[in-house]
């Protein structure tokens, strides 16, 4: 990371001889919200840090507010004390959003139903997905199980009959369900006339 161009080296020594280390951050990436972010995460103060760097605690927020502009030595001491790959500050924050007509049409089995991954093709940690669910349809008659940790299932309209390991949970509009997936389950939509749409998180995706 330079300096700003306009800011010659004599320029930077005489500030920090008067106690500013580096000169005022005026344009660039800015950086200081996601320091801070990922020192607090770690539990960390900023006057734990800043002796671990080297500099005030003055300095530490100055840089966390994109008030001043540290040297790559210094940035790099930073990201050593916090306990993170100095690339990582310049990561892409890990979001996607799908809207609801670009979500994609999955087939995982089942009967008379339709499923859509709203959840994201690069989301590794876990698997969302909506199911309109016809009168009759649902997974099929044979239980099943996943290997994952944890399933979740929230009726939005509708009704839904979920059998888990032998035991029947009924399930209307608003009810939501979390059980292991591990366990042999099926579902069906009990309704002769109406449509089911519910919501499912499995973690991690199996």
């Amino acid at each position: 990371m330079a300096l700003p161009a306009r800011s010659t080296r004599a320029e930077t020594t005489q500030m920090a001889q008067h106690g500013v280390p580096f000169p005022v951050r005026e344009e660039g990436v800015r950086i200081g919200a996601k320091l801070k972010a990922l020192r607090q995460a770690r539990g960390l103060s900023m006057q734990q840090v800043a002796l671990a760097v080297g500099v005030n605690k003055s300095f530490i927020s100055k840089l966390e507010a994109d008030a001043v502009a540290p040297s790559v030595a210094t940035l790099l001491r930073y990201c050593e004390a916090v306990g993170i790959r100095p690339g990582s500050i310049f990561d892409p924050p890990p979001t996607q959003l799908v809207r609801r007509d670009e979500a994609v049409r999955i087939d995982l089995g089942g009967e008379k139903m339709t499923e859509y991954l709203i959840s994201g093709t690069a989301q590794k940690e876990m698997m969302a997905l909506r199911s309109i669910i016809e009168p009759g349809g649902g997974s099929g008659a044979e239980p099943y199980a996943l290997r994952a940790q944890a399933d979740l299932v929230h009726v939005l309209s509708g009704a839904l009959e979920i059998t888990v390991d032998g035991t029947i949970h009924r399930l209307v509009e608003g009810d939501t369900l979390t059980f292991p997936p591990t366990l042999p389950h099926s579902w069906r939509n009990p309704s002769d006339t109406d449509l089911t749409h519910a919501l499912w998180v499995i973690v991690p995706p199996p």
